[in-house]
C-alpha cells in the first residue's frame, strides 16, 4: 500500500466515525409539555358536599334538595354560575359566584365582597 492510500482509508474511516458521533449527539430530544388542565364549573360535583376555606373561616355545607347547613337554603340564580345562599331561615340572602370546581377544590367569591377564595372538601 502506498502512503496516500493508507491516509485516504484512515481519513475516510475517521470522517465516517465523526459523522456518526455528531449525528448521534445532534438528534433533537422530544419533549412533551404537560397538558393544561382547564378548570370549569361542574355543578354535578359541587353539591351535595361540604366546602372549607383555609382555616375553616367559611364552611359551605351544600346538602341535597337545596338545603344549606341546618336550616338555610341554596339555589342557582337563573341557571348561572351564581348561587343564592340563605344561611339560616329568615336571614337575608347572600350571593356567591362559583368560578370553577374539581372533585376536591372550588374557587368562589362572595359577590358583595369581591374576594376570591379557595375551598377544599376537607378542612385545611
Amino acid at each position: 500500500m502506498t502512503l496516500n492510500t493508507t491516509i485516504l482509508k484512515n481519513g475516510t474511516g475517521m470522517l465516517l466515525m465523526l459523522l456518526w458521533i455528531f449525528s448521534a449527539c445532534s438528534k433533537e430530544e422530544t419533549t412533551t409539555t404537560p397538558a393544561v388542565v382547564t378548570k370549569s364549573l361542574n355543578k354535578g360535583t359541587l353539591t351535595p358536599k361540604k366546602w372549607y376555606s383555609e382555616g375553616s373561616s367559611v364552611i359551605h355545607d351544600f346538602k341535597a334538595n337545596g338545603v344549606y347547613n341546618v336550616s338555610g337554603s341554596w339555589s342557582w340564580v337563573k341557571s348561572s354560575d351564581t348561587m343564592q345562599i340563605v344561611t339560616q331561615s329568615g336571614f337575608p340572602a347572600v350571593y356567591w359566584k362559583i368560578f370553577w370546581n374539581t372533585d376536591t377544590e372550588m374557587s368562589a367569591e362572595r359577590v358583595d365582597q369581591k374576594v376570591t377564595m379557595l375551598f377544599k372538601d376537607k378542612a385545611w
